[in-house]
């Protein structure tokens, strides 16, 4: 029976000679078996992080490809007690943070993304997803050689599909996201769902003690929000101003998120001065409005290059 812990990764790091000999054997799986075929399927460098931390895991568990026998199509390792397990793994150049740093001295929480159509996929038969994120040189291509430093991968808890399933938020191509100080915007079909949401891990080893009656709880369990704090406070913003909500809806936020500071804009403070500046040239309102949004926002001067 496995006994819930908070999410913190679990480092493992591959650059000892065991960790360039499985990249040495992923290297030559992946050139003999890369899927150019399926919906959503990842590029042939994710694939290969994918099965790089698929190796990993299973090497230090003992455990065979699901049964024994060839891979099935919806999860890559099965547990004693018969729980399937599907890996999810993305590669990045940045090591992974619980939260991210931001210029408003609010961290923005970590979050892991699932293809939609895998999730939704009811042929890709699957209980519990283990996620991982893969430390990455700049040259990322496996299987790299022994000096490379940045090879790492970092375990940082699982859920079960069920749940990312009713508690996961869906967003179509083209959405914005935030990570720290970046923005961009999804290339595909993405459900979020937060780290701080994942059963933890205390040592990897935990993940022999899954049974069925683990994934029912969780498949039960009500998690946390899957936004940022920062990004839920925006959105009570932007609803107050549409009429849906009121501030006794702020308050209660404001109290529950718990939030440090004060909130940035999703847009650049000194188009919030522009609109207010435009609006005092045309009689809408005056200084005091102006003087106001100085205290919640800073408006930027061009400082040279």
């Amino acid at each position: 029976m496995y006994n819930y812990c908070e999410p913190k990764p679990i480092v493992l790091k591959l650059t000892d000679d065991w960790g360039y000999s499985l990249r040495q054997k992923v290297a030559e799986q992946l050139k003999n078996n890369l899927n150019r075929s399926g919906a959503e399927r990842g590029s042939a460098e994710e694939q290969g992080f994918g099965l790089l931390a698929e190796t990993v895991i299973k090497d230090k568990l003992g455990l065979l490809r699901a049964d024994g026998s060839e891979p099935s199509i919806g999860y890559d390792c099965l547990l004693p007690s018969k729980v399937k397990v599907d890996i999810k793994c993305r590669g990045g150049v940045l090591p992974f943070q619980q939260e991210y740093p931001n210029d408003d001295g609010i961290g923005r929480e970590a979050k892991h993304n699932f293809f939609a159509r895998q999730i939704y996929d009811t042929s890709l038969d699957t209980d519990i997803y283990l996620m991982t994120h893969l430390e990455t040189p700049s040259n990322r291509e496996l299987p790299g050689t022994k000096r490379q430093r940045k090879w790492i991968l970092y375990i940082c808890g699982w859920v079960s599909k069920k749940r990312v399933l009713r508690e996961g938020v869906y967003l179509p191509r083209g959405s914005l996201t935030e990570q720290g100080r970046t923005w961009f915007t999804y290339r595909g079909q993405e459900i979020e769902f937060y780290n701080q949401n994942l059963n933890g891990l205390a040592n990897l080893e935990d993940m022999l003690k899954i049974d069925q009656n683990d994934v029912v709880a969780d498949e039960n369990k009500k998690g946390g929000i899957n936004l940022t704090r920062v990004d839920a406070l925006r959105i009570v913003y932007d609803l107050i101003g549409r009429g849906v909500l009121n501030e006794k809806h702020l308050e209660l936020a404001r109290n529950v998120l718990n939030l440090p500071g004060k909130v940035s804009p999703i847009l650049q403070s000194n188009q919030y001065f522009h609109l207010l500046r435009w609006l005092k040239e045309n009689g809408a309102l005056a200084d005091k409005e102006i003087t106001r949004l100085k205290l919640i926002m800073e408006d930027k001067p061009f400082e040279g290059i």
